[in-house]
């Protein structure tokens, strides 16, 4: 068995020797990088999977950056206290008191956000300045929830682009660090998993073991390795169950976690995930290249619980989606809404099929393109047919869905549904949900399709005659949330809260500042750019002895 800590000493042979070795080559990791080399620090960087970019290199590439320097060249403030009020108050709902010196907040979240708030601006206008990013405004991208806090709710996503100004997913940003990074002195191993850190005499970490090798860091070593999505046994243990799957990296396993505990560092917010909602049968085929439903695409297209009832605005965020599963029925002892059953009509299915540019891919559209079918979406020429076939489904699945079934007036009830739903788009009004009221329930919904001349563009009738279409939806971890907690300056933090020596950790290994919330689109890599920059800077001020070794 791999030792999480081993010591280091005279003996100890070391194969690369770095100011700063960072472990995992996702956004956090890679802004930790270009930072330390912006500094005049040598960097070794370490992957476990084949090839750079962790979960980084599947996601759509937008960040959230308040203060940015599109906003300020328009004249458009966003005030720090402002930026502050709103991320606690829809983090932390129930704790938030803006009488409060904190906010309502644990100390450490609002230090964590005043870090975010302070550097993101700065640290994406230097990575642009480098090379490191190109980057463009997107100025019509609202906040995800419509709050008085909110001063700046639109303006603060920037997107990756290419050399051509178009927009750049994930894995072109990544390249672009990447290459970036090497073209700077960087040295970067893939291939080789991290299995435990090197201790000096003086309780200082020094180096990591990866693979079967040995890396020596002068000044620090820097976690940046992702969650535990894919990690069966840390799931189980933290997540309750309550996640099925998710789109994650399959390399988010969760190495840091034994780590940390034979350190001696505690983990917080471990039940905690950023949550979207994905194509059940989807996940339960461990399929690498899945991504999340970030959007319901669709005017007829709805969702209902296993007694057919609507639960949810279907056009809210994707985190915000994700929290209807979770509801509790104590009186049937059960989760009703665990899976979600998403019906669409043919007119949907020609609509709003996937088209073939990377964003269509993002979204994570499950209404294949025209001419293809996907297993995962079933069809019928009737809803009894195809309630049918949902039930069929559903009994291959149950050693593992919990024997989740639908029940037996699904089907009259389903009906009822549809008809009350229908009637409100035709009046243009969710009485019961009030989908598409907010702007970024239209922003991501987009355009009225072109026969769509109802009142609301995100309500359209479900057609009189099929065919008719169905898939199931559980609740997915983007990734967790939950890890050691750290300082603003980027340090973990033992069980004393005092920082371990010469231990960082950035993204999503550590605890998140966020509370319940997915604050807008992009708040991963906006925090992660800032405190990759935080980190770096927090590196360069040390002077740290050179530990023992050849």
């Amino acid at each position: 068995m791999d030792e999480p800590v081993l010591r280091a000493d005279e003996a100890t042979r070391w194969d690369h020797t770095a100011d700063v070795v960072v472990v995992g080559t996702g956004v956090a990791g890679c802004s930790t990088a270009v930072n330390s080399i912006d500094l005049g620090m040598s960097v070794v960087m370490v992957e476990k999977a084949p090839t750079p970019g962790g979960t980084s290199a599947k996601a759509a590439g937008g960040m959230m950056v308040p203060a940015n320097h599109f906003l300020r060249e328009q004249g458009i403030e966003d005030p720090r206290e402002d930026f502050l009020r709103f991320l606690a108050r829809v983090g932390r709902p129930l704790l938030y008191d803006p009488s409060d010196e904190h906010l309502g907040l644990p100390e450490w979240e609002l230090r964590m956000i005043e870090a975010y708030y302070d550097n993101a601006g700065p640290a994406l206008q230097r990575m642009a300045e480098l090379g490191a990013m190109r980057v463009a405004h997107q100025p019509e991208w609202p906040s995800y929830n419509e709050l008085p806090e909110d001063r700046c709710r639109f303006g603060r996503v920037v997107f990756n682009v290419d050399d051509d100004g178009e927009i750049a997913v994930g894995r072109q940003a990544i390249e672009r660090f990447v290459a970036w990074l090497a073209g700077h002195g960087a040295t970067l191993l893939t291939g080789r998993r991290v299995s435990g850190v090197f201790v000096g005499d003086d309780g200082r970490v020094v180096g990591v073991r990866a693979g079967a090798e040995s890396l020596r860091a002068l000044r620090a070593v820097v976690f940046a390795t992702g969650g535990f999505t894919h990690s069966e046994r840390y799931a189980r243990e933290y997540l309750n169950g309550m996640y099925v799957g998710g789109c994650a990296a399959h390399t988010s396993e969760g190495d840091l976690i034994p780590i940390a505990k034979a350190l001696g560092v505690p983990l917080l917010h471990m039940h905690s995930a950023w949550g979207s909602p994905v194509v059940l049968e989807h996940a339960l085929a461990d399929d690498p290249t899945m991504i999340a439903n970030f959007s319901l695409a669709g005017d007829s297209v709805f969702s209902v619980n296993r007694y057919g009832h609507r639960v949810c605005n279907e056009k809210a965020t994707y985190n915000d989606r994700t929290q209807s599963h979770f509801v509790w029925d104590p009186v049937r002892v059960e989760y009703p809404n665990f899976l979600q059953f998403a019906f669409l009509d043919e007119r949907a299915r020609v609509r709003y099929a996937r088209g073939d540019g990377p964003m269509d891919h993002q979204a994570g559209n499950f209404i294949p393109p025209l001419g293809e079918e996907s297993p995962y979406v079933l069809r019928a020429d009737t809803l009894p047919e195809l309630v049918q076939r949902l039930r069929e489904r559903l009994a291959s699945l149950e050693h593992r869905t919990g024997s989740v079934q639908l029940a037996d007036d699904f089907l009259p009830t389903l009906q009822a549904t549809i008809e009350r739903f229908n009637a409100f788009a035709r009046n243009g009004v969710d009485e019961d949900f009030h989908r598409g009221e907010t702007a970024i329930e239209r922003f991501m919904h987009g355009p009225a399709a072109d026969d769509n001349d109802l009142p609301n563009p995100t309500l359209h009738p479900l057609a009189d005659e099929g065919p008719y279409y169905a898939t199931i939806l559980a609740p997915g971890s983007i990734e967790t949330k939950g890890g050691p907690k750290v300082n603003p300056s980027l340090q973990m933090l033992d069980g004393r809260e005092q920082p371990v020596p010469g231990l960082y950790g950035v993204g999503n290994c550590v605890a998140s500042a966020s509370g319940q919330a997915y604050w807008s689109g992009g708040s991963t890599w906006g925090p992660y750019i800032a405190f990759g920059r935080v980190a770096a800077r927090s590196i360069a001020s040390e002077r740290v002895a050179v530990p023992a070794g050849g």
